[in-house]
């Protein structure tokens, strides 16, 4: 008797025991996700009587972004900004906790202010700042460094303003103008630099200044060719957005090199600096190219070599993309010739014959200082001993000597504002067009071969929906005032569906890309090289209602204001970005007409998002101005800048409460189906008892005994 109730308790456990573990599983794998929460903590408010027209920001009131970083190395971030005056900076911090309410937002504290020194470089002409960047001066040696930046502002009429972390003024130094006169030209890109690498030991750091200039283009107002229309009663008329005519650089993109402590000139790589000397046609890496790319490859600065000699290390600095300024950059490299090495052999022999670097960093991003990673630093400060300087401008990509300026490799591309990738490895360029004219939706993304011979390869579909038994396109409905050029990155994006799934194609293929695309009707997309839909995601940062009225009526619907401002100030923004400090970048946020929202780029999920009072009128930034972890984002409107905080909450209390409820779930069914068991048995042995009848059956005749009645003589 023991043994069968020892049985049956063992028998118990093991089954409690196996309902537990699955619950655990199923715990795991159908746990709550994290979810984030997108809020405005702050504001720095902006001038309207500042801007030129009184209203709104226009393209002459734009100033440079603000910078979330650690100035003073104490491990709180600080936000650098500059007023929309254009001739002050700023250093804000955070406002305290009391001075925050749920009812209006919080100003920030102002640290330290200046007015910027600005002279009058050329009479008439008005300085304001065009670009500026912060950055280190001293090497980063130990965690237990405490390393100061400064900041560095560069004018359009190209005056290089450099101020320490509390803003004294270090040094102020005026580059050579490649014109004359700055009445009929405009600055077309500008980049600035800042590094701790010290070409001469005497001279600490180094700023590194790169630009161009252009004709002034007399871009058409097209508000009041509108109010024109309106006035003549012109009706079903799709309103044109008037494109900008191909306008060549017109003088050469100039590179300087300053030293961070005193902004004595370096080296400088301008027009006629090195002699140019003609180049064979059989030494061009890409010697039978489009006669479009061909326009100024047919010299060669001296010293200069193909860029086919540094094998496979500079596609590190590919795709190629160059819409606007906003694309310029500046970087640090490790570059060497190549002949007949790989990437990998070329590395670890550089690493044998190089001395160590002086950088204490090791060659991955962790997390900040103030939660024990490393202390504050740029991201070029992980590049071991550079000797080049990679600069992505509307000529192409051109790698410059760290130590001199000298050119050593070119590869010229137009600035067509199109993409350009080495897509299968051939060793030539794939031309990706996205924006094709004034009068076409940036809908359809079309791939060109350049060489040998220009052809189209293959036509992707941008603005459409692909299900099983249905497709829906949405290219009619699309946005062509305010056209966004898409991102292409690493690839990231997680294939949606079981069969793919299945077939292996959620696996991680290295050297891929996804094309990340925005339009004006809120739609964020993954879309692979080969034309495949990763996913689609519908936001509320969209203005295609406000495009889709101006093109089909004028613009009746709208009052003049929105119109206006439609067309003169918005700018929708777009910024890849990571979650964390340090982190990758694995999201996307995208600001519209009255919406900031922020998509993953790797399964396309939906974080956050947050009405915003007023239209975006610039780029987006990001960076942790709260301290805690998670990166943040400062929008830019008419009404200024607005700090918007992002969270995030684990749910780890959902998960836990969810697997408790199936396993609980789980022990009732058991039981229930238990009793039930039970009850059945019961009755069976109930019937036995009742029946207790013997049925005795012959060939011919059935016999019935009563056990009662059975007498035994």
């Amino acid at each position: 008797m023991m043994s069968i109730i020892t049985s049956l308790q063992l028998r118990f456990g093991l089954r409690e025991l196996f309902y537990a573990s699955l619950c655990i599983v199923l715990g795991y794998l159908l746990r709550v996700r994290d979810s984030y929460s997108l809020n405005p903590v702050w504001r720095k408010r902006s001038e309207v009587s500042k801007f030129a027209n009184g209203k709104f920001m226009t393209d002459a009131d734009r100033c440079p972004s603000p910078i979330v970083t650690d100035l003073e190395g104490d491990g709180v971030n600080e936000i650098v900004l500059l007023s929309n005056d254009l001739q002050h900076l700023n250093v804000l911090a955070m406002p305290s906790p009391s001075e925050r309410n749920d009812r209006t937002l919080a100003h920030v504290v102002v640290k330290y202010r200046v007015a910027l020194f600005l002279n009058e470089r050329m009479k008439g002409h008005l300085s304001k700042p065009h670009v500026m960047n912060v950055g280190f001066v001293e090497p980063y040696l130990s965690i237990m460094q405490i390393r100061k930046q400064i900041i560095v502002v560069v004018t359009d009429d190209w005056q290089v303003l450099c101020y320490s972390h509390n803003l004294k003024l270090l040094w102020h130094q005026q580059l050579q103008l490649p014109v004359s006169g700055l009445q009929a030209v405009e600055v077309k890109s500008l980049a600035v630099l800042v590094s701790p690498f010290s070409i001469e030991k005497k001279h600490k750091g180094l700023v590194v200044v790169a630009g161009s200039f252009k004709h002034k283009s007399h871009k058409p107002d097209i508000f009041s060719e509108l109010k024109e229309r309106e006035d003549h009663m012109i009706r079903n008329r799709t309103l044109e957005a008037h494109s900008e005519p191909e306008n060549e650089t017109l003088t050469h993109f100039s590179t300087f090199a300053l030293s961070a402590s005193d902004g004595l000139l370096l080296w400088k790589h301008t027009a006629g600096d090195f002699e140019e000397t003609s180049l064979d046609k059989k030494t061009n890496s890409i010697g039978n190219i489009h006669w479009k790319l061909a326009l100024r490859h047919k010299k060669a600065h001296k010293g200069e070599s193909p860029w086919s000699d540094y094998g496979d290390q500079l596609n590190q600095f590919l795709p190629h993309l160059w819409a606007d300024n906003s694309d310029t950059e500046i970087l640090m490299a490790r570059v060497n010739k190549q002949f007949g090495k790989t990437t990998r052999e070329s590395q670890d022999l550089q690493d044998r014959l190089t001395t160590p670097p002086a950088s204490a960093l090791s060659p991955e991003h962790f997390i900040g200082f103030a939660y024990g990673g490393q202390r504050p630093h740029s991201a070029h400060e992980h590049v071991k001993n550079p000797n080049s300087i990679v600069i992505r401008s509307p000529q192409g990509l051109q790698v410059l000597s760290l130590v001199t300026g000298q050119p050593r490799a070119t590869l010229h591309f137009p600035a067509d504002r199109s993409l350009y990738l080495d897509m299968d490895k051939d060793g030539h360029m794939e031309k990706m067009v996205w924006d094709l004219g004034q009068h076409y939706t940036p809908c359809y993304l079309d791939i060109w071969r350049i060489t040998p011979v220009q052809e189209r390869l293959e036509q992707i579909s941008l603005c459409a929906s692909k299900r099983l038994f249905w497709t829906r396109s949405w290219s009619l409905e699309e946005d062509i005032y305010k056209k966004i050029p898409p991102k292409i990155i690493k690839s990231l994006a997680r294939k949606t569906g079981v069969l793919r799934h299945f077939l292996g194609h959620n696996l991680f293929e290295d050297n891929t890309y996804d094309i990340i695309t925005f339009g004006g009707l809120g739609r964020v997309s993954s879309i692979g090289l080969d034309g495949t839909i990763h996913w689609q995601t519908l936001t509320e940062s969209k203005w295609g209602d406000i495009s889709m009225s101006l093109r089909r009526s004028g613009g009746r619907q709208l009052s003049d204001s929105i119109k206006e401002e439609f067309l003169l100030s918005f700018q929708p923004g777009r910024v890849i970005m990571p979650l964390q400090e340090m982190g990758a970048k694995i999201a996307v946020a995208v600001s519209g007409w009255n919406t900031l929202s922020i998509v993953d780029l790797v399964e396309g999920t939906l974080l956050a998002q947050h009405s915003i009072p007023a239209p975006s009128t610039g780029p987006l930034v990001y960076g942790d101005f709260d301290n805690d972890g998670i990166m943040d984002i400062i929008l830019t409107c008419k009404k200024g800048y607005i700090g918007f905080s992002l969270k995030l909450q684990h749910n780890y209390e959902l998960t836990v409460l969810y697997t408790i409820s199936v396993f609980l779930i789980i022990i009732l069914f058991s039981w229930l189906i238990s009793t039930s068991s039970e009850n059945d048995k019961d009755s069976d042995k109930d019937d036995d008892i009742e029946d207790d009848d013997e049925i005795i059956g012959g060939d011919d005749k059935i016999i019935k005994i009563h056990s009662q009645n059975l007498l035994y003589n």
